[in-house]
């Protein structure tokens, strides 16, 4: 009985192994006809990726420069590759800039004198009804007097004028005595050297003005000395110009209407006309200096004339009342320290209620660009000083286009190209098409070994 069991089993077993080599033979003639059954069955991209490997998912397009075109309905999902459309950059956050309010450099005035000498007064304010020196924040107005300098230069330039005043009136008399006299008596050469004599004191008359003009007298000034040669002249004995104690006195007037903002003298103190006597400033206009990112400039450049606008928060405002204004100059230099650069405007400011040093914070508003289009981090492919991404050109026949494109901008997960790109080397990118937002490493990595394997045959 056990040598019939065992001689049943042993004839069963070579049937089963033919049963098993037919059903391979078939499933391997038709694996074409039962593979994309098989794939359909498979979810998982990581199963799908298994099954394609033995034929390429992809192949390049001929005629085509750098552009992909899939085997199989299937290989998408064997690459993992999925697509998003371009969208529209939409309008930017705007740019809260740092910064604070200084006086407007146009408006600002050094008062100097025009030479070496000696602090005789300070001009004089009005003050609860009682006069006192001019300080640090007091107002001026133009042509005020703000100082008077007591120099031997100016003494020594006026009496020049009246020497040279006297010598031009000696000259006209003695000219007028010898054309009285008979002709013949006197010679035509003293004649001749008569009339040079008056000349050349008009002349010395003239350059003695000069000198007083260039160093900013007034006509009351000038005529002032003009007046003491004629007392002169009247009564030599009452008239003594040493002991005029305001002969070598001259007057500082203010250039503009404006607030003192620096004093840096007292009465008696020599000054020098390198030295700032006062700085006197117009405060009826502050600039404001505000702070921008070296990744910013491109916005606020980019900006048209119009645009140009901004409001001014004040921190030190309680009420946190916002000023509207406008900006010109943009700096042409980055501090090297905090990579910024500055953006320059004017605030009105004619009652005085801003002051010079206050912090600000300037918003500027950014309109959306129609030349910018955004994208997902991830559809961008970068190698070097390259950015590429996929393009979806073929949606039918799952065509894939590598273009190179022209990155303006980067936030967290958003890429920013430029649709349009002027340079030479990008090519645009449009709202409405589709990118290859994941799997674009691994169809790069499939273009380059196409492509390297296209060189070598």
């Amino acid at each position: 009985m056990s040598e019939k069991s065992v001689h049943s089993k042993g004839s069963t077993l070579p049937w089963g192994w033919g049963i098993v080599a037919v059903v391979g033979l078939v499933v391997a003639w038709n694996w074409q006809q039962l593979r994309p059954i098989a794939l359909d069955l498979l979810q998982d991209p990581a199963q799908a990726k298994a099954l394609t490997a033995v034929q390429p998912p992809v192949e390049l397009v001929p005629e085509e420069e750098a552009t992909l075109q899939l085997t199989s309905p299937h290989a998408a999902a064997a690459l993992a590759i999925k697509v998003t459309e371009v969208r529209s950059a939409p309008q930017p956050e705007p740019l809260r800039l740092p910064g604070s309010l200084l006086l407007d450099p146009n408006r600002l005035v050094h008062v100097h004198s025009r030479f070496t000498g000696e602090t005789v007064s300070i001009g004089q304010i009005e003050d609860d009804g009682v006069m006192r020196p001019l300080q640090y924040g007091d107002p001026v107005k133009k042509g005020q007097v703000i100082a008077v300098i007591w120099s031997k230069e100016v003494g020594e330039k006026k009496s020049e004028l009246v020497d040279a005043l006297s010598q031009l009136e000696m000259s006209r008399s003695l000219l007028k005595r010898l054309e009285s006299v008979q002709k013949g008596v006197v010679t035509e050469r003293v004649l001749l050297e008569a009339r040079r004599d008056v000349e050349a004191g008009m002349i010395a008359v003239a350059r003695a003005e000069r000198t007083l003009r260039s160093w900013r007298m007034t006509d009351t000034e000038i005529e002032t000395v003009r007046r003491e040669y004629r007392n002169l002249m009247k009564d030599k004995d009452a008239s003594d110009l040493a002991v005029d104690e305001k002969w070598a006195e001259t007057e500082i007037r203010a250039a503009i209407d404006g607030v003192i903002v620096e004093k840096n003298f007292n009465v008696g103190d020599v000054v020098d006309p390198q030295d700032d006597l006062f700085k006197i400033a117009d405060l009826s206009r502050l600039q404001v200096l505000a702070n921008v990112y070296e990744e910013d400039l491109w916005a606020i450049r980019d900006l048209k004339p119009s645009e140009r606008h901004w409001s001014i928060d004040l921190k030190s405002d309680p009420s946190d009342n916002q000023i509207q204004g406008t900006f010109e100059l943009i700096g042409s230099m980055i501090d090297p320290a905090q990579r910024t650069g500055s953006v320059m405007g004017w605030l009105d400011n004619k009652d005085s209620r801003l002051l010079v040093g206050q912090f600000i914070t300037a918003t500027v508003q950014l309109p959306a660009s129609s030349t910018i289009v955004a994208i997902p981090e991830s559809a961008l492919i970068e190698e070097g000083d390259s950015s590429t991404v996929f393009v979806a050109t073929d949606a039918q026949q799952q065509r894939f286009t590598r273009r190179k494109v022209l990155v303006v901008k980067r936030t967290a997960g958003t890429v920013y190209i430029n649709s349009d790109p002027r340079t030479s080397g990008f090519e645009p990118l449009h709202v409405g098409e589709s990118v290859v937002s994941e799997g674009s490493l691994g169809l790069g990595g499939e273009l380059a070994n196409l492509q390297a394997g296209q060189r070598k045959s």
